[in-house]
């Protein structure tokens, strides 16, 4: 049995123990049998029946027996699971937190804010069970999350909190305590608490706050932030805040009518402190449970079995054992014991003591992969893959087992492994289980999206390279029309170069014989000839400039084709390549430069798709969670103003 464990070990402790009365009780037995040295050997059965019969042996190795399987009673050894039923703590905790201008007050450093959100996540860390909401409060009070379990969300949430970010300065505990009495009635539970983190209320305010505690259920508990003696309100600018008559604002600690609110309401009242004194007991008020406040869940629990009242009911046998004469039954049932032998491991003095899925959860943070191999249960092995990277296994681990969650986790892996049209499957077949399920519905069309893009690309990438062949089939073909021109421009070239000597040879010979014609007609002869070869040269050049131009417009084309197509597909990634590759274009071959183009474009699509799936992960999370609830509080308060839903003048406190 692989799962063999003890599920008490520190009852290790107690194998002394029994040893030592084993000891006692055999010691008493053979003190008794010193008779025997002193009563004749004949006489002993009739003055010692009871013992003469006994051999002390026996009874050594029964009690020897029955210790031993009582210490592994103790031990409690179990190897197997069974369902068990869940039950839910609903006790409910409203938190109210102050974020007036008095709590950046710097008397306990580094501020009463600051220290204010060090208990708060100290408290929720704390708390175990139970349902938690948050309520903020400056000028007007705001709801931060409504009532949870899920205490993590509120402490992702409480990084992000500052006075600042309120939209109405100054001090409204009246409003915080109503939110919170609200958070309380919608919850599902009918008993619940409130938790106030301030610097202190108002006289003012205190009659207003009492009257609507009066009729609500619900003890409010306060932990004070500050001191007696106050510190002024550092500004943003460097300053700090003042009176109409200039002087500088001290609020201090409130402390009488923080006690009054929390014994009217019978809560307790806790100063801050540098230990957790302060919230452990806060905490313990508030983890109180009646049997109401239970509640069964529809899921269960796979819970190990204790086996060891198994090995008491065997020391019943041995007990008997040490009253009987005979001995035969003692072997019967030593031999029917360790007739059947289960199979022998070899285990470490950790691994006596734990599961191989306790030793897995144990190594799943600092090796992943280890923890793979040691867990047994398929759905905890595949985490361990996924979170070590190996994807494939998990997707197998997860494969064998058919429930929703399952089948999503499965979904997950596979597209993580790149098999996008498995991972759709998977998806599907958790959404046929459990309809219901957002994350799954979320990824699938998130994966959809993605597989749709990728076929896209192949298309304009498959497009791209037989545009590449064309536009190189072209190019060759230009290049061999313009090797044609170039040869007939020279052919051209070589017939005009040799009329021009004829004609210059036969204009020599004319001169010759027509020595007495005037000279301005000779003259006009050669400059013929010299306009003539003139024209011919002009003509020539404008020819092959005509022809070197057509060839660099056609070759520019090319390039700007392939550039915008190159860019259209790999618009961010493939810039670099394309600009290097555009450069070289002149250089090289145009079979070379479409084999060029075709690895570099398969490269940056690789590249391309890796980080378009990081980036379609990315966008998942939110950004500044502080910002949305600021614009958050800032809608809701003008949605109150437009209401004219405003503070009476006694609830309000300007800081």
């Amino acid at each position: 049995m692989p799962d063999l464990h003890f599920l008490r070990p520190e009852m290790l402790w107690a194998a002394p123990l029994l040893i030592l009365t084993v000891i006692l009780l055999m010691r008493g037995r053979w003190q008794g049998q010193r008779w025997q040295k002193y009563i004749d050997p004949t006489l002993l059965p009739y003055l010692l029946q009871n013992e003469v019969h006994t051999k002390p042996r026996r009874r050594l190795l029964s009690l020897m027996t029955a210790a031993l399987l009582l210490q592994l009673a103790l031990l409690g050894p179990s190897w197997q699971q069974a369902p068990v039923a869940l039950y839910k703590n609903q006790q409910a905790l409203a938190i109210i937190l102050d974020m007036s201008p008095s709590m950046l007050a710097e008397d306990i450093k580094p501020s009463r804010f600051k220290q204010a959100k060090f208990k708060l996540r100290d408290i929720l860390q704390l708390r175990e069970d139970g349902q938690t909401g948050l309520v903020v409060f400056s000028g007007d009070a705001f709801v931060v999350a409504p009532l949870t379990d899920d205490s993590n969300t509120l402490l992702t949430l409480l990084p992000g909190l500052y006075p600042g970010m309120m939209p109405v300065i100054g001090s409204n505990p009246k409003a915080a305590m109503q939110k919170a009495i609200e958070l309380l009635d919608n919850g599902r539970g009918s008993n619940g608490q409130i938790l106030l983190i301030s610097d202190g209320v108002e006289d003012q305010q205190m009659d207003g706050i009492k009257s609507l505690l009066a009729d609500t259920p619900y003890p409010v508990s306060v932990l004070a932030v500050g001191s007696k003696d106050g510190a002024p309100i550092p500004l943003s600018d460097g300053g700090f805040a003042r009176n109409n008559d200039g002087s500088i604002i001290v609020p201090k600690l409130k402390e009488a009518n923080l006690r009054k609110l929390a014994s009217s309401s019978g809560g307790l009242y806790r100063s801050l402190s540098l230990d957790n004194s302060d919230i452990e007991s806060l905490n313990a008020v508030a983890s109180q449970v009646d049997k109401g406040e239970q509640h069964s869940l529809d899921r269960r629990f796979d819970q190990w079995q204790d086996a060891g009242h198994w090995l008491v009911l065997l020391c019943l046998p041995l007990a008997l054992l040490c009253f009987r004469r005979s001995w035969m039954p003692t072997l019967l049932l030593a031999g029917l014991l360790g007739s059947h032998s289960n199979p022998s491991y070899a285990l470490s003095w950790g691994e006596l003591w734990t599961t191989p899925d306790q030793r897995g959860a144990a190594l799943m943070e600092s090796a992943p992969a280890e923890a793979a191999k040691a867990f047994k249960d398929p759905m905890w092995q595949g985490a361990a893959n996924y979170r070590a990277g190996n994807y494939a296994a998990a997707a197998e681990a997860f494969g064998q087992s058919d429930t929703a969650d399952a089948h999503y986790n499965r979904g997950n892996a596979l597209a993580n492994a790149g098999d996008l049209d498995g991972a759709i499957a998977a998806y599907d077949k958790a959404l046929e289980k459990q309809p219901k399920m957002t994350d799954a519905h979320a990824n699938r069309q998130l994966i959809q999206e993605l597989k749709e893009q990728q076929e896209k690309q192949q298309q304009q990438q498959q497009g791209g390279d037989d545009q590449q062949n064309s536009d190189s089939q072209d190019k060759q073909q230009q290049n061999q029309n313009q090797q044609d021109q170039n040869k007939q421009n020279e052919k051209q070239q070589e017939q005009n170069q040799d009329q021009q000597n004829q004609q210059d040879n036969g204009q020599s010979k004319q001169n010759q014989k027509q020595d007495g014609q005037p000279s301005d007609k000779q003259g006009q002869n050669g400059d013929q000839a010299k306009d003539q070869q003139s024209g011919q040269n002009q003509e020539q050049e404008q020819n092959d400039q005509a022809g070197k131009d057509d060839a660099q417009q056609q070759a520019q084309q090319q390039k700007e084709q392939r550039q915008a197509q190159a860019a259209k597909d790999h618009a961010q990634q493939g810039q670099p390549e394309q600009q290097a590759a555009s450069s070289n274009d002149d250089k090289e071959p145009p079979q070379a430069q479409a084999a060029q183009g075709r690895a570099a474009t398969q490269e940056d699509q690789q590249l391309s798709e890796d980080q378009q799936a990081r980036e379609q992960w990315l966008r998942k999370i939110p950004d500044n969670p502080a910002g949305l609830l600021e614009r958050k509080f800032r809608y809701q308060s003008q949605q109150r103003s437009n209401r004219q839903d405003l503070s009476e003048d006694d609830a309000y406190a300007p800081y």
